[in-house]
Order: C-alpha cells, then structure tokens, then sequence
C-alpha cells in the first residue's frame, strides 16, 4: 500500500477544472488501497511531516504556497520521492507562458522562479503534463530536465456524458467568467458578429465591456449539470489568449459532441485523437486515472540515470573576445556532464585557456568546418547572446530564456547548456574562473580605454584626466594601460608618470591583467578578460546595458550613461549613425573616481598593516555655511551644523584634506562620518601603512 501526500494549494472542498482531475485521481488511489493525505500547504511543519511519512508526494499546483520555495528546496534537499503533476505553468510569473503568443510581453518571468522549477522538474521521479501541447512548451524551455515525462488527458467521468441527438440549434456555450485570457473578448466579438446566436455564460463578465443582447449569464454549476448542458448544446466556444494546458472543459464539449469553436491554444486538442477520433479520446480519458496511477507506481520502482556525453564539441561561430569569456562558466557546466570536451577557440586564446583551465582539449575555431565531426556526440554552436539576425551561421542554438528573464547573458548560456542533459547543473557556480597572481610586489591598477565597437568608447581624453587623478590620490599605485591595434592613440598616455603601456598580444596582456588590484575598462572583451581573473572592476557601458553584460568580477562598479539621457533602443544601425552618444559622454571623471572609490572601499580588505582613509565622493557638492556645511548629491541635500568649534574645524579638516580613521579626535563627528560613509558621500578605503 502506497502512503501519499498529495500537495495542492487549493481547498479540497474548492471545485475547478484542476480540482474536478485530482478529485478522479484521488478516487482512484482510494479504491487501490492507498492511503492519500491532502495537504492544502497552509503550514509549512505539517507539509514537513507529511513528507517524512509518505512513500511519495504529488506535487500538484504550489504557486499560491507561502513556501513554495522552501518547499521545492525541501524536498529536493531530503530526497524525498515526488511526481510533479503541473496543471498550469508553475514556472511562470504569470501562469501562462503568455509571452509565446504575444511578442510585445517581455522579461516576464521571475528568474528565481524559473530555476526553481527547472530543479523541480529534474529531480522528479516523474512529471506529468496535460497534453502535448503543454509538454511541448515546457520541453522548450527547460529541454532534457522534463525528459522523465507523461502527458495525461484529463480525467472525465465518461459515464456521465449524457449526448443529446436533439442539439439547441444556434446556441452557443460558455463556461467560467468572461475574462481577457480565457478568450472573453473574442466571445463578445463573436456575438456582436452572430446576432442570429443565443449565447449562455456559465460565469460573469470581468471585461469592461457591455455583450450584446444575444448574451446571458447564468450562475456557476456543479460538473454533472454542465455535461447535461454541454449534451444539448450545438456550439461550444473557447479560444483561450494563453496556450491553455489542456482545457477540461474543452474536452467535455468534444466528447458531447458539440461543435466547437476554438483555436490552436488548447491543449486537449493537441492529442492526436482529436478531432476524429472521439472514441478513443474517451477511452483515453476514462482510462487516466489508472494510467496515472500505473506509471507512478512504475516510475517509483526504477532509477532513471541519463550518461554522460562521450565526447562534446563546443564552439561560437562568431562573437566578440569578451563573448568567450563569459560562456567559461556554461563549458564548466558542460564538462560535468561528458567525459570529454573539446572547445574551439580563436588563435590568440588558445594558450591563456591552456594556461587557466584543465580537461579541456583546445583546437582552434578554424579547423571546425574541416574535422570530423562523427567522433562528437554533442555538438554544440553556443553562437552569441542573443541569437544575432545579421549572422546566418547553421546549427546555433536557441536561447529560451531570452527576452523572459532578466539575467546576465552567462547564465543565459547556462541555462542553454542545462537544456542538453538533465545532471546539467544550472545553478551558478561563482568566482574566479581563471586563477589571478597575487605575489604582485608593486600594486598596480590596469584601463582598457577601448572596445571591439568603437561606440562603446568612454572618451579618451577623460580616461587621462581619470588616471592622473587616482595616481595622485594613491600614490603607492601605478597603472598599466592596455592598448590593441585599434584602440586609442598611445600618445594620449605617454607623459603620464608612472603609467606604462602594454601593447602584447593576448598572453601577455592575461599576465597584466591576472595580478592587476582592480580594472577600469568599457564594456569590452578585456573588461571581461580582468572579470574571469576576478579583478575587481569599474566598467562604463552606454548602449549596451549592464544587465547583461556587467563584468564577471564579483567585486564591480557599474557606470551606466543612458538612463536618464536617452530612452532610444541601440540596435547596431542605430548605433553606428549615433553622433552625441550621450549615453557615455553623459558620464564625467567625478562620476568615474566616485565609482573607482566605491569599488575600493568593498574590495579592498582592511589588515594590519593598512588605515582607513576617509576621502569624500568627488560628485558631492560643499558649501560652508557659518554653523557648518551643506552637502549635495544628485537628489540628496544635508545641512549639517556643529555645536563645538572643534569638531567643524575637524569636519574642514576631513573636507580639504582627507583623514585617517586614526586622525578623527572628536567622538561627535565617528557616528557622523559613519552615516556619510552609507550614504555613499564619504568612503573608507584601506591604504597601506
């Protein structure tokens, strides 16, 4: 006898499409002898409980569980056997995947809840879908991680169909309330359109819109009046917005023969029984809940393991020199899951990812039209992020996640790679990737005032003004410029003291770059050379935003120009024609020391041979007033007055000249400076004694 937990975030006593299947399924277990426990999660330790005695939890609906997560986690943690029954699209914000049917919604998903779910369905003995249909969007998005998989038709009580030869000509059927995603305005459409109509509505209108006078409304009824209803009825209509799972409703009208008006969105009509073949929809609907029960039992009493891939292929047909850098952590997540990978690279990196990665065999990207590719059984063309319309390279893969979650493009990458085999892990596994030099005697900070795409250029002449600013206030540092072909001009650089300029190609440029104490770049392939290093850095982005492309270094400052300065979408066309690229040149040196001292003052690490130097931000604006001083910044204005002589000659003191944390006598102004401190108008950067 199985011991079941059956977790639903509903009322048992609550009657819906998902509750009238698990009522069937539920029957079902009952008369097989099982021992079912509905647990409605209202109570995390009774859910907990629940799940330490049971021999396996369906999982059905969580989305309205207080703990839905933690739940998730648990029972992934504890190992607990569970078959995830999914009625909607749990992984969606929404519910319902509504950004396949309409192009204009985007970024629409929750990113955490997205990754939840794809652990949820990957540690699940089996997960069961409504229809194809479902399955199918479910298989985009998450790939092998639902590949353990049954769709299920739902659960109809066949028996009390009632089919009436004498059809209500010209009446048409509606069940549930007259709402935007289930099709309520192309139902008033539809009677506006087909005055000769009677159109009844089990439900109410949630539209602001007034149906015409061929519609009525009745109240909501139990499933045994309906299917006498849906009998006589000549006409259903259901043309759901969103790809409906599966449509219980909708399968009722086809099984009463009634003529339906739909379309493509819902699921029951995916099942190749439809529409010609109603009796073995039937059969199948009938038959479901021992189907159910009998591929559970089956799934409980075998291990599925999927094998690793022999021998993987990955490569990037195109994309720039940063591009490969942040794919490092989806090839990580490859090599996991095969016993060997080859990577194909430029020339030019072969030798640093020889240097910094192991296990990796290395060819170069030119020889990959030319092998063989039979001795591969996975080949990937992990191409760029996004899949770019002006290349038409053969064999790229798709990136679902694209335009629904907002998340850096590396784990876009990663999310592709998880797609490919179920023990793909698609968490994210952290810093550094490649390993830095920290036996560096003289400290030294490292700019890269250039980019692949010249419109991603920081002005130059602000990138001088920036080095001769911080080579003055951290005397100890010196700073090394990097510089390719088509970078700036050298001699922007040259009379700087203490500035040296690198010039080598990609090898040497890693050894600059891997002992360096922070970076200051563009969005460029050398900003993310110095994140996979680690290096703590400032990078400037301007038409590409941070969001998916900040540097990989866990300690970073982003300085984005463009909110505030313009709203345009910088598509390649637009950014090549650009004349004024507010977007960077909005951004001022203040802006940039402000960034780098902020950027210090975290990632710097306070020891015994260093003291906090209390320097303020370079944007703040300082008026002395006879009482003391006002402070302004972007939207923040402080007065601040002293009471003590001392203590406002003191705060002078720290205005002029900066001040050791050693150095602030009065006892008044320690909580002051702390508060300014988290404020962001003062920082605390450790120097070196």
């Amino acid at each position: 006898m199985l011991n079941i937990a059956f977790l639903h975030d509903v009322e048992m006593d609550y009657i819906g499409g998902a509750e009238l299947s698990n009522k069937k399924i539920i029957d079902k277990a009952i008369s097989l002898g099982y021992s079912v426990i509905y647990d409605d999660l209202t109570d995390f330790e009774y859910t907990k409980k629940q799940l330490s005695n049971c021999d396996v939890a369906i999982v059905n609906n969580i989305v309205s569980c207080d703990y839905e997560f933690e739940l998730i986690s648990h029972l992934i943690k504890h190992d607990i056997p569970y078959v995830k029954w999914e009625h909607d699209y749990g992984l969606c914000e929404k519910r319902s995947v509504y950004c396949y049917v309409d192009s204009k919604v985007k970024n629409c998903c929750n990113t955490n809840r997205f990754h939840h779910y794809r652990n949820l369905f990957v540690n699940s003995k089996l997960n069961v879908f409504q229809s194809p249909m479902h399955y199918g969007y479910h298989k985009r998005l998450y790939g092998e991680a639902v590949k353990n998989h049954i769709v299920l038709p739902p659960p109809i009580n066949v028996e009390d169909l009632s089919v009436s030869e004498d059809k209500q000509k010209d009446h048409v059927l509606f069940l549930g309330d007259i709402k935007f995603i289930k099709g309520g305005y192309e139902l008033l459409d539809y009677a506006e359109a087909h005055p000769e109509k009677q159109i009844t509505v089990y439900g109410k209108n949630r539209l602001r819109r007034e149906p015409s006078k061929n519609v009525s409304f009745k109240d909501k009824t139990n499933n045994a009046e309906i299917l006498k209803v849906l009998g006589k009825t000549e006409y259903f209509f259901f043309k759901p917005r969103w790809p409906e799972p599966s449509g219980r409703v909708a399968a009722e009208a086809f099984l009463s023969g009634a003529k339906l008006i739909s379309n493509d969105r819902v699921g029951t009509f995916s099942y190749d029984f439809y529409p010609n073949h109603l009796e073995q929809g039937k059969q199948l609907m009938q038959n479901a809940p021992n189907y159910f029960w009998e591929q559970v039992c089956e799934a409980l009493h075998k291990t599925v393991t999927t094998p690793k891939f022999k021998h993987a292929l990955i490569y990037k047909s195109y994309g720039g020199l940063g591009d490969q850098f942040i794919a490092i952590p989806a090839v990580n997540k490859l090599q996991a899951v095969s016993e060997q990978v080859t990577v194909a690279l430029p020339n030019n990196l072969i030798n640093v990812f020889k240097t910094n990665t192991k296990g990796l065999n290395l060819i170069p990207i030119s020889t990959v039209e030319t092998i063989d590719m039979s001795q591969f059984d996975k080949v990937i063309n992990l191409g760029n992020y996004p899949k770019s319309r002006r290349f038409r390279n053969i064999g790229v893969i798709n990136y679902e996640t694209h335009h629904r979650l907002r998340q850096h493009a590396l784990k876009h990458y990663i999310d592709a790679i998880a797609t490919m085999h179920p023990e793909a892990d698609n968490s994210y596994s952290g810093f550094p990737y490649f390993k830095s030099d920290t036996n560096t005697k003289q400290p030294y900070f490292t700019v890269h005032p250039g980019a692949g795409f010249k419109p991603k250029w920081w002005p130059t002449e602000r990138y001088v003004e920036l080095i001769e600013v911080l080579l003055k206030k951290f005397p100890s540092f010196q700073c090394t410029v990097i510089l390719g072909p088509n970078d700036p001009d050298p001699e922007h650089f040259k009379h700087i003291d203490k500035v040296t300029i690198e010039t080598g190609n990609l090898d040497e440029v890693a050894i600059c770059l891997s002992g360096a104490t922070f970076h200051i770049g563009n969005d460029s392939g050398i900003t993310h050379f110095a994140g996979v290093y680690n290096v703590p850095s400032v990078a400037f982005h301007g038409l590409t935003g941070p969001g998916s492309w900040s540097t990989l270094a866990e300690n970073r400052e982003v300085v984005w120009g463009k909110p505030g300065h313009c709203s345009i979408t910088c598509k390649y066309d637009i950014a090549i024609a650009c004349e004024h690229r507010i977007c960077l040149h909005s951004i001022s040196v203040n802006r940039a020391v402000s960034a780098v001292y902020k950027l210090l003052q975290k990632s710097m690490k306070s020891t015994k041979n260093t003291r906090i130097k209390y320097i303020f931000n370079p944007e703040v604006l300082i008026h002395k007033t006879d009482q003391g001083f006002t402070l302004k910044m972007k939207d923040k204005e402080l007065l601040l007055e002293f009471k003590e002589a001392a203590e406002q000659l003191e705060f002078e003191d720290l205005v002029q000249n900066d001040l050791f944390e050693d150095q602030i006598k009065e006892a008044n102004l320690k909580p002051l400076i702390t508060a300014l401190v988290n404020e962001d108008l003062i920082f605390g950067i450790p120097f070196k004694v």
